[in-house]
């Protein structure tokens, strides 16, 4: 009998199984359809190498920019497919190779409790045993008023053959900007429609309005704060706007996947949105039982899920160890790309925090202006009693790497007034923190 059974092989799942074998333990691992779970075959992986295609086209475009003549970039479809297709195959390969040298067993089939502390899978009875449920959540078209003649979920635009020449997204959220963005580069007509007054409204909303500003001088066009009254085949109507569309994209909607777990009978209690309730150590409301990643619902973040399995690994062996959720980071994959974490200055202030916001701008960054990208900024924002780095903000190139490094200094518990004083290699995006951090 193993000392951990883990419920699914996506990045929770791994990062459980992973953490947990190099304490000695023994684990198995249950998985009913593919190790790497949607974000290997339908979420980030195939996501990220769909919008590598995107950035390479638009360095393409413009190249004459920085002096390389004759470029007239198109999209080979078929070709990007099997890119992706190769991308997936490898991060999957990746996955079962990690877990094989690690020594985890792998049950391929479906598992469910049949009582308390009962769990059985692949013709097995996990009884007695530590539990960490991974399952993931999976994409779906929400209740639409009127009859659609083509919904599509976050995975059926992925599948795409080719795009259409015209596209509804219902959202303001990480996917449909995402999408968005995406099949306008491919050409397109895109509307984005979403009842919210802005895009990313829990996002810094200075940097929110900048990159809407950014996309709509790509192409992409907003409605925001629309009624979405009815779907009448192709056309869509919100308020007094009429949208005529081959197809309407409904990518932010994601469901956990509960349903055939037998929680019931398990004794796991589910939270208000649908996902299995968990505390701030990843524990259920059964002792033996731990959740991790989009089944504990929002937000759908493949780290989050990672850094959840690593915390529920240890707990479920024995240690005290709690999720610091302020201190996992974010992005939007649009282009330009926005990357965040922890809080904004009136989340921050609205906690009692003495926050204030430091900016370094784009323009000033030497690195942005030999890339050609010198439209952005990034956001410090910290507690000017105590000096922590409560969160960070940014728009432009390599927004995810620069945030990285906060995220770090966020986690070292540095004092924000020390990031001043690091010297980095010039140019890089990497001075953007130090400007940050000096300019309070």
């Amino acid at each position: 009998m193993p000392d951990l059974a883990v419920v699914g092989g996506g990045p929770g799942g791994t990062a459980a199984a992973l953490t947990a074998a190099r304490t000695g333990a023994q684990v198995t691992l249950i998985e009913r359809a593919n190790l790497g779970g949607v974000c290997v075959h339908a979420g980030c992986i195939p996501a990220g190498a769909f919008h590598r295609t995107i950035s390479v086209h638009d360095q393409a475009r413009s190249a004459e920019r920085v002096g390389v003549a004759g470029c007239e970039p198109h999209v080979d479809f078929a070709r990007m497919h099997a890119w992706v297709g190769d991308v997936v195959n490898e991060a999957a390969a990746r996955t079962r190779m990690a877990l094989e040298f690690a020594g985890v067993e792998v049950i391929s089939g479906a598992a469910r409790f049949t009582g308390p502390g009962q769990l059985e899978a692949g013709g097995r009875s996990f009884e007695g045993v530590a539990v960490v449920l991974a399952t993931g959540a999976r994409s779906e078209v929400g209740g639409l008023p009127g009859a659609p003649a083509r919904v599509l979920t976050n995975d059926e635009a992925m599948a795409l053959a080719e795009p259409p020449a015209s596209l509804a997204v219902l959202g303001a959220q990480r996917f449909s900007l995402e999408w968005a963005d995406f099949f306008h580069a491919l050409g397109s007509q895109v509307t984005l429609v979403t009842s919210e007054s802005r895009i990313l409204p829990g996002e810094d909303a200075e940097l929110a309005e900048f990159l809407q500003m950014m996309l709509e001088e790509r192409g992409v066009r907003f409605l925001l704060g629309a009624k979405l009254e009815r779907i009448d085949g192709t056309i869509v109507l919100a308020g007094d706007d009429k949208i005529e569309t081959d197809a309407v994209l409904m990518a932010d909607h994601r469901v956990p996947n509960v349903g055939d777990l037998g929680l019931d009978a398990g004794g796991v209690v589910l939270a208000p949105d649908g996902g299995i309730a968990v505390d701030e150590t990843c524990k259920t409301s059964v002792d033996v039982v731990w959740a991790v990643g989009d089944v504990t619902g929002p937000p759908w973040l493949s780290n989050r899920a990672s850094a959840m399995g690593a915390v529920a690994a240890r707990n479920a062996l024995g240690e005290k160890t709690k999720l610091r959720p302020e201190r996992i980071p974010r992005s939007v994959n649009t282009h330009p790309e926005l990357a965040a974490v922890g809080f904004t200055v009136d989340e921050a202030r609205a906690k009692g925090i003495q926050a204030e916001s430091l900016l370094a701008d784009l323009a000033a960054n030497l690195r942005a202006v030999t890339l050609a990208e010198e439209r952005g900024a990034l956001k410090l924002v910290v507690d000017t009693e105590f000096g922590e780095i409560v969160g960070a903000h940014m728009v432009g190139p390599g927004a995810s790497e620069v945030i990285a490094q906060v995220v770090t200094a966020m986690e070292l518990e540095a004092d924000y007034r020390d990031l001043a004083k690091v010297a980095h290699i010039h140019p890089s995006l990497a001075e953007l923190v130090t400007l940050a951090a000096g300019s309070g």
